[in-house]
């Protein structure tokens, strides 16, 4: 498979100073460390690799990606960490394919709203019509941008930096995660459920959108649906699509979900039949404790698969046990795909 390069000289940035700051990164986010040395730290990711190496008195820094969708995720990744601790160097940052400047990130692109259909789950099914070619098995989640009712889509850009440029203040972009349903690659269509929340700014959207209005996408990524082994998975309604690919895609997998809806009508969400895994619903007044649940359930020597998806803090909760136990981070999924904030909005 071809590589995408880009790469850039940060000569007013000591390697020396550099060097912790990203392998802390790394560490946190368990990331791959390939290198490192007084000379450079090479880190493999799930978009590609990054090497960070000395260059005189500064560093220089070297990206590798499949394509140039994750060598945009990972300038925007570089960029923000940089900033962080050294501002003025991250706003010098100047990338050797500069021609990007000024244009959509190559990790977003525009589809076309075709139709919604509310389902009796408490979902409302979306179709967009489009360029699906990056969408597989491999990577189903994505962003959808939605800009402030009443205002012309704002489409963000590459700064001169290289890192991406969002809309701000009036033009600030709603950007929620979602799990694409179905990929019809021959048609060009994009399906996903999005769980209806009264008052809630993409719930608004779906209801009121009109065919053939421009919606952002961003490149999916976040894990896949395959799964090699048994499994033991806890999801609340955000979840539900994910499950259900995850269902589809794995015929001989075994094991078991739990599923938590506020309301009772959620477990009319259309699953696919499963003989080897176990699908279950737990009582509606159980919802807060689905952390509780998944981290009761986990085994102290040998887990089965661990996947969970749920509210942002009950996955980071779940994830701190998992780490403190020392199981292998290949062993599990743990996705916060909300918080309590973004739920109203």
């Amino acid at each position: 498979m071809s590589e995408t390069h880009a790469s850039t000289d940060l000569p007013q940035l000591a390697f020396a100073s550099l060097r912790p700051m990203i392998r802390a990164h790394a560490e946190e986010h368990e990331l791959t460390i390939l290198r490192d040395s007084s000379s450079g730290l090479h880190i493999d990711t799930y978009y590609g690799s990054v090497e960070f190496m000395l260059s005189g008195a500064g560093a220089r820094v070297e990206i590798r990606a499949p394509h140039a969708d994750y060598v945009q995720i990972l300038k925007d990744s570089l960029v923000d960490q940089i900033n962080a601790d050294f501002p003025l160097v991250a706003q010098d940052i100047r990338w050797n394919d500069a021609a990007q400047v000024a244009k959509l990130p190559a990790n977003i692109w525009a589809m076309k709203f075709a139709s919604v259909e509310v389902m009796d789950s408490g979902f409302l099914r979306v179709v967009l019509r489009g360029d699906v070619s990056r969408f597989s098995d491999d990577a189903i989640h994505f962003r959808l941008g939605i800009a402030p009712q009443g205002r012309p889509m704002p489409w963000p850009q590459v700064g001169d930096n290289g890192s991406t440029l969002w809309p701000e203040g009036e033009d600030r972009l709603h950007l929620p995660v979602y799990t694409a349903r179905h990929v019809d690659q021959t048609n060009g269509t994009l399906s996903f459920d999005l769980f209806a929340h009264a008052g809630g700014r993409a719930t608004q959207w779906a209801q009121r959108a009109t065919a053939g209005v421009d919606v952002l996408i961003t490149s999916p990524g976040g894990g896949g649906c395959k799964i090699p082994e048994t499994i033991n998975g806890f999801a609340d309604e955000t979840g539900f699509p994910a499950v259900a690919r995850i269902l589809k895609a794995n015929p001989d997998l075994t094991g078991r979900f739990i599923l938590y809806g506020d309301k009772p009508c959620a477990q009319r969400y259309p699953l696919p039949k499963h003989s080897g895994v176990e699908v279950s619903f737990a009582p509606p007044d159980r919802k807060p404790l689905m952390a509780e649940d998944a981290i009761k359930s986990i085994d102290e020597t040998s887990p089965p698969f661990l996947w969970f998806a749920g509210n942002r803090a009950q996955a980071s909760a779940v994830r701190t046990t998992w780490r403190k136990r020392d199981h292998d981070r290949e062993g599990a999924y743990i996705s916060g795909f909300w918080g309590e904030r973004a739920q109203t909005q």
